[in-house]
């Protein structure tokens, strides 16, 4: 993760006024971008239970960071199966979802380590939430590994 970013209007408007009352892991990332620190610099400085690739992933979505090479799409750096795969499990579970979207994020890009990680959690979604919503959820999510041409 080369990728160099800065926080935008919104962004610096958190830090001055805390003004979206960010959690503490998303505002202790926040802090770090600095429009100079690569992505690679912020993870390997932060502590693991901050989450930081998840965080810099949040932040960037959510408008308070962006890529300074403006001609990259967003999240980019952790590449468009990962993207399009949190992206469902976020339409699904709009909260709640950082242990979900935590395992597609630090899955191998391998075929059999992305369908492990879609597997192990759709049998959470089922245990803890609904089969049905479980059933859909794999559904897709396999639809989009395996017409991926990413791996």
């Amino acid at each position: 993760m080369n990728t160099i970013y800065k926080r935008t209007a919104k962004g610096e408007d958190e830090i001055k006024k805390r003004t979206f009352k960010l959690d503490h892991a998303l505002r202790f990332v926040l802090i770090m971008v600095d429009g100079k620190t690569c992505a690679d610099d912020i993870i390997s400085q932060s502590s693991e239970q901050w989450k930081p690739v998840q965080c810099l992933f949040e932040l960037e979505n959510q408008g308070f960071i962006e890529n300074i090479d403006s001609n990259a799409p967003p999240s980019a750096n952790i590449g468009q199966l990962k993207q399009n795969l949190i992206s469902v499990i976020q339409q699904y579970l709009p909260k709640n979802n950082t242990e979900l979207v935590n395992k597609i994020l630090n899955a191998e890009l391998k075929k059999k380590s992305m369908a492990d990680a879609i597997d192990s959690n759709c049998i959470f979604i089922k245990l803890t939430i609904s089969e049905e919503i479980s059933n859909q959820l794999k559904i897709k999510l396999h639809n989009i590994l395996n017409n991926s041409s990413e791996i």
